[in-house]
């Protein structure tokens, strides 16, 4: 409900008025549409409610309800309690509501760009003193129920981004076996900070085995010497289990300590399975092998070593390794953070692998692995 309501911001009327334009405006403490079609869940106010624009006149509030706008990056925002003003000649929405409820507006010059908790929103352009947002408004059906919460974006996108910039297909499956909420999804859709993260390479076919828990260990060292982290790590290692595909990060500062990495990880997990390692898999690197030998030989490990120039006899670390730093570049570019936090992105980025079905499985490693469905409900973007 409205109430003596009284609202200051500038006069917008101009020559044209297009249904579709909408312009962001500091200075509006409401969000003001004047075409009725575009809104849903709507309402008329009761009385006589006006609102005082910055030149002194007056016009009348018919209504309030939901508008949906469409971004030109696939991202959707719902305004609500939008007042509905047919004598305005443009769309408003307003900055201070949106920097109020945490979208982070900045102006350079003559762009506009908005972004919320450091996923990028949407942009618009300066045109006649104002800026004008990139975004169509979406006609819905009024019978359709829409949210009413103050502002959400396209849930496909911020899961995407909550997964790491995971694949669609499977966020879809995801969806399949009820680990996150249901929503559609655009097939059309390209994310711009994927298309950017990605490497183009071939992969390789993989080999399928019946294989159990420990059974076979894929090894890689990657090197990532050009950019440290803060801490000082120039490489990472990973661990990935044959059976379940549940991998296991390390950050090293230098391939030394490689191995004292894989004491720490056989330790552990022969501990927690109850389990003994039989095959440890990797290429024939120089921390892989007199140290590891030894320490295999010691524990009847068999130690195979790929041969020379051959990465597809390592196809499940190879690949896991492209995707963690496919993974790492999206989430560093989506949230603009430095290159020096590469460490606690691919950390990340292991966290979620583990959380989703690697193909043909229509399970997750974690359940695999843990024996329980993993929770997504601390994942935020």
């Amino acid at each position: 409900m409205i109430s003596d309501l009284t609202t200051v911001m500038e006069e917008v009327n101009s020559v044209t008025n297009d249904t579709n334009e909408w312009w962001v405006d500091t200075g509006a403490t409401h969000h003001v549409c004047h075409d009725r079609m575009l809104f849903n869940a709507f309402k008329e106010v009761t009385g006589d409610q006006k609102m005082f624009m910055g030149n002194a006149t007056i016009a009348n509030i018919k209504g309030e309800g939901n508008v949906i706008l469409k971004w030109t990056s696939g991202k959707e925002l719902t305004l609500s309690n939008v007042l509905y003003v047919p004598e305005m000649h443009k769309s408003l929405v307003s900055g201070w509501l949106l920097n109020k409820n945490g979208f982070h507006l900045v102006f350079e010059s003559d762009k506009f760009v908005l972004s919320k908790h450091g996923m990028f929103i949407g942009k618009g352009y300066a045109k006649n003193d104002m800026f004008k947002l990139n975004v169509i408004a979406k006609v819905v059906n009024m019978n359709e129920n829409v949210p009413t919460s103050a502002y959400l974006i396209e849930s496909s996108n911020v899961w995407h981004g909550r997964l790491g910039h995971v694949n669609f297909n499977s966020m879809r499956r995801l969806i399949k076996l009820d680990c996150i909420p249901k929503f559609s999804m655009d097939s059309k859709y390209k994310c711009t900070i994927c298309v950017e993260a990605k490497q183009i390479r071939s992969y390789f076919k993989s080999v399928e085995r019946i294989t159990e828990p420990l059974d076979i260990i894929h090894t890689d060292v990657c090197d990532l010497k050009s950019i440290p982290t803060r801490g000082g790590n120039k490489y990472f290692i990973t661990f990935i289990d044959d059976s379940t595909r549940y991998c296991y990060v390390y950050l090293l500062k230098s391939k030394d300590e490689a191995i004292d990495k894989f004491v720490l990880y056989k330790t552990e997990d022969e501990n927690q399975l109850n389990k003994k390692i039989k095959v440890l898999r990797s290429d024939r690197g120089g921390e892989y092998v007199s140290p590891f030998a030894d320490i295999c030989a010691q524990s009847g490990i068999i130690h195979e070593c790929i041969a020379p120039y051959s990465p597809q006899q390592n196809g499940i670390a190879e690949r896991k390794n492209r995707t963690l730093k496919e993974m790492m570049n999206a989430m560093l570019l989506s949230s603009g953070l430095s290159q020096d936090m590469w460490g606690e992105a691919i950390l990340s980025a292991t966290y979620l692998l583990n959380k989703i079905p690697f193909k043909k499985k229509d399970v997750t490693p974690y359940e695999l692995w843990m024996g329980r469905k993993p929770s997504y409900k601390y994942l935020k973007v």
